[in-house]
């Protein structure tokens, strides 16, 4: 007689993943505000570098900060004190 082969039962596994923290909405705002935070750092210390580099190429060009010596600023005398 021939050998009769046992039936093949297969393995099933159920992998489960971990559950995940709540997010509530304060974890949402306060994400939000950090955020912008860190942006609003970011453009006050690029306006603060680039208003340094300016000045510093001002002042090396020999032109005063306000730009009132010469170059080629133009003096419009929307003053009402020379009428």
């Amino acid at each position: 007689m021939a050998a009769q082969s046992q039936p093949v039962t297969p393995l099933v596994y159920e992998v489960v993943e971990p559950t995940t923290e709540q997010t509530t909405v304060i974890d949402v705002v306060l994400g939000a505000f950090s955020v912008v935070g860190v942006l609003g750092l970011i453009a006050v210390l690029l306006g603060l570098s680039l208003a340094g580099l300016l000045i510093g190429v001002r002042k090396r060009r020999g032109g005063d900060i306000r730009g009132t010596t010469g170059g080629s600023a133009t003096r419009l005398g929307l003053g009402t004190h020379g009428r």
